[in-house]
This record gives C-alpha cells, structure tokens and sequence, in this order.
C-alpha cells in the first residue's frame, strides 16, 4: 500500500528533526547523570533539570512520532505546529531558569583554579554542554514552528487557486468529451447527406434533420400546390402548357 505524499520539504524536515533529536538526546543523558549523582549524594533535584528533562523526553517521544506518521499517512500541519508549540514552550522555560541559575557558571571557564579537580571540571563542561544544547533544541523547534507555517500556507494558496488533482482532472477531461461530442453530433445532423438533394428523382425529402426545418416545410406546401394544379388542369381539359 501506497503511503500519502508529505507535503514537507525533505531536507529541511530531516535536518530540523535530526537536530532536535540528537540535542534532546543528549541533554537527556546529561541530566539524567545528573540525577544520579544528586539523588546519590543526597541533594534535591533543581526545577531547572526537571523541566528540562521532561522537554528533552517530550521532544524525543514528538520526533519519533512526527517523523513516523510522516513517512507513513502524512503529516497534518495543524498537529506538527501544536506539538512543537508545546516543546517549544517547555525549551524556553527551561532555558530561562538555567541561564538564571547557572549563568556564572556557564561564563566561567572549566580549569581547577575554580572547580579545584578534574570533576569539577567534567561537572562545569556538562553544565556548559545542557545549556549548549538547550539552545540549539529551541532554535530547532523555532524553525519547526516556521516550516510548518510556511507548508500551512502553501497548502491554504493551492486551496484558494483551485488546483485539482488526477482525479478531479480525469473528471473534467470526461465532461469535456462528453459536451464537445454532443455538440459536434448537433452540427453533423445540420449537414445534408450525399444523394439526397432537394427534388431528387421527384422524390419526397429523406428522414434527416432537414425534415424538421422551415426550408423542407415550404418545399413541401409548394409540391403539394403543384401537384393540386396538375390534377385540376387534368379534370377540367385545361392544359396550361399549350396556353402559354
């Protein structure tokens, strides 16, 4: 079975998807090392990593779905637009709290004169590789947002402009030969036939369309005044050919 076209670009579609795939990801298994290491040592988990965490697995669970029923059924504009329109809103909250919380840590570079070892350091590059690919998970769920505008808006031209498709085109060929067939059946009856001029042989008119027509009439009421002047003339003697 055949599956419906996508109505998406393929290289720009793909290009986003993979993007905020691979961000959603890995800022994923950051935090969820994070999580670990916290519940580990006793600390609560900060508001910031719990949204973020839950836009990084809502974001996995859209991709996997937007990319699934768009290589199957087709993708619905309407749909694609509300759900990157929630992960969306989800990506910008968490990146609010983080660059407020952790904004002297992300402009502080990863040396131990201020993380003091070496997993200071790992700790400072992860927070720095959250808050990169934070920002790039929004950025790409920004021109999911404009790629479904700008397809929404090309299918709303097409529906305005009347473009049809096979079906309704073979429909419009069909009754396109069905009135130039009866309009050229119209005019081929108008045209006499070969052999049957007017008088032939003394003959009446043949059973065409001229038998419907004024011309036909009149020729007929002047045969049948001749034929009415011929018999008189026979019942009287009186032949008007040898008076003239």
């Amino acid at each position: 079975m055949r599956s419906k076209p996508s109505d998406y670009p393929a290289l720009p579609f793909h290009i986003i998807r993979i993007s905020a795939f691979i961000s959603s990801l890995i800022v994923a298994i950051i935090l969820a090392v994070f999580i670990y290491h916290l519940h580990a040592d006793g600390y609560k988990l900060p508001y910031a990593f719990l949204i973020l965490l839950i836009a990084a697995l809502l974001s996995l669970v859209n991709v996997i779905l937007t990319a699934f029923m768009n290589c199957s059924c087709g993708l619905s504009t309407i749909l694609s637009m509300v759900m990157n329109a929630i992960c969306l809103v989800i990506w910008a909250i968490g990146l609010g709290l983080m660059s407020y919380n952790v904004a002297h840590t992300i402009l502080t570079s990863c040396s131990t004169q201020y993380w003091g070892n070496s997993t200071g350091e790992r700790v400072c590059e992860m927070y720095k590789a959250v808050f990169a690919f934070t920002v790039l998970a929004t950025a790409s769920y920004i021109a999911s947002i404009a790629l479904d505008g700008v397809v929404r808006r090309r299918q709303n031209r097409f529906g305005v402009y009347g473009l049809a498709g096979p079906a309704e085109d073979n429909m419009e060929l069909k009754l396109a030969g069905s009135r130039n067939e009866s309009t050229s059946g119209f005019a081929y009856d108008s045209v006499p036939q070969p052999g049957h001029a007017y008088g032939q042989h003394g003959g009446s008119f043949p059973n065409t369309a001229y038998s419907h027509s004024q011309e036909p009439a009149r020729f007929g009421e002047a045969q049948q005044y001749y034929d009415q002047g011929h018999n008189h003339s026979a019942a009287t003697g009186y032949d008007p050919i040898m008076h003239r």
